[in-house]
């Protein structure tokens, strides 16, 4: 049990980097990025609750004894971040906030790295072998355009390919089937191994017969470690399952403030919960995020108990953007409707900082502010871009959400 916890976040990136990249015809290769060229929409399924105030770019390199050069243009003050993660789900940021949003030039290097750069070049060094980058870059106004022509402006040279990096897996597969996960978790460790000061956790897992010299394989194992194993990773998946309304510390208003993303440390079980519910959480400093899946009373949130409505007395701080996103709450998938609306913040509504207010429904009320839900339940995320500090400081908090006959009222 401990070790589907722990080994989750990995191997689920692994899964995205199969589907990605390893599976025959797949649309990526090592050390090229994938532009999503619109936003993420209800079809959108390389990972669970993706945001769609940005274009996503994807990339998987491998680290070798020579640097990854990554080169970015301009950004001027628009949004965007390099969201440097490393099997772990453990991040780092290139954005305005950490280096500036003008051209530059970064190199990606393993921790033991002893070259020179050249001036003019910024050293990122990455804990793993294999290094997911995801690159966010904001859309103002549906400028698409300009939007993909920064993608095609950024820049990913160097980086080993050599032979497969290993057994193919799906991302619906290894959370299925046992066999798959360890599959793919054998192939993390061989890949990237683990950190020094997880040693004393992760060397139990040998009586899984992981960490050996040969690839783990399953019909090596005895009889009670195959039942032991199959029973013990259906109870770890119904447990991530169960916990995903749990994720975060409660605010005391229906909303759960979301800690430690891409950072976690030791809390192996916090951390799976989070990539569970998502991959590619970033750091709150970078994006402090909310969610809730409860009105004000504390009653699961659903359309057919709708109308709600969410108001802002003071719009969050931040120095980017905000915006609430709702997703589906038995797949965490965005919810088709008929406007294609997905989310609101302060790219639709009062930009100044003031009041503002979303209505929630499964039937159209007939205003501009409309968040379309589905009859049955669902979640909110609250995400805010470049936070301010009263944000990152838990000063400021989001208001409930309300619940009543009468919400879409004075619209």
């Amino acid at each position: 049990m401990q070790a589907a916890i722990y080994a989750t976040p990995a191997v689920l990136q692994y899964a995205q980097m199969s589907e990605q990249v390893l599976r025959p015809g797949a649309p990526g290769r090592v050390a090229s990025f994938i532009h999503e060229r619109i936003p993420a929409g209800p079809e959108f399924h390389a990972f669970r609750a993706p945001n769609v105030d940005t274009l996503y770019s994807n990339a998987w390199v491998r680290l070798g004894a020579e640097p990854v050069e990554l080169r970015l243009p301009d950004f001027g003050t628009r949004y965007f971040t390099v969201q440097v993660v490393d099997a772990y789900s453990n991040s780092i940021n290139i954005s305005a906030r950490t280096f500036g949003s003008a051209a530059a030039c970064y190199w990606l290097v393993p921790p033991d790295w002893s070259g020179d750069a050249p001036d003019g070049v910024t050293v990122v060094r990455v804990a793993t072998t294999i290094t997911w980058l995801l690159l966010r870059i904001q859309v103002l106004d549906g400028d698409l355009d300009v939007v993909r022509e920064l993608q095609d402006e950024v820049s990913l040279t160097g980086g080993e390919t050599g032979d497969a990096l290993g057994p193919v897996v799906g991302a619906d597969e290894v959370e299925a089937d046992w066999r798959a996960f360890f599959r793919a978790f054998d192939a993390v460790l061989r890949l990237n191994s683990f950190p020094r000061d997880e040693w004393a956790h992760v060397r139990q897992f040998r009586g899984l017969g992981l960490l050996g010299p040969k690839p783990w394989d399953p019909d090596a194992l005895d009889v009670a470690t195959v039942g032991a194993l199959e029973r013990s990773f259906a109870t770890a998946q119904s447990l991530l399952r169960s916990s995903r309304p749990q994720l975060g510390i409660a605010t005391g208003t229906g909303w759960t403030r979301v800690l430690d993303k891409g950072a976690h440390g030791h809390n192996f079980l916090a951390r799976a919960v989070m990539n569970h519910v998502g991959l590619g959480a970033n750091v709150a400093e970078e994006n402090t995020s909310f969610n809730t899946h409860v009105d004000s009373t504390g009653q699961r949130l659903a359309g057919r108990s709708g109308p709600y409505v969410l108001e802002f007395a003071g719009q969050p701080p931040q120095t980017a953007f905000w915006s609430v996103t709702l997703y589906r709450a038995e797949t965490g998938r965005l919810h088709a409707n008929p406007v294609r609306r997905h989310a609101l913040g302060s790219a639709a509504l009062a930009g100044d900082g003031g009041p503002a207010r979303l209505v929630i429904s499964h039937t159209d009320p007939g205003a501009a502010n409309w968040l379309p839900c589905p009859e049955g339940e669902f979640y909110l995320i609250l995400r805010i871009y470049s936070p301010g500090q009263e944000v990152v400081a838990g000063s400021w908090l989001p208001a409930a959400v309300r619940r009543g006959a009468g919400a879409a009222d004075g619209l």
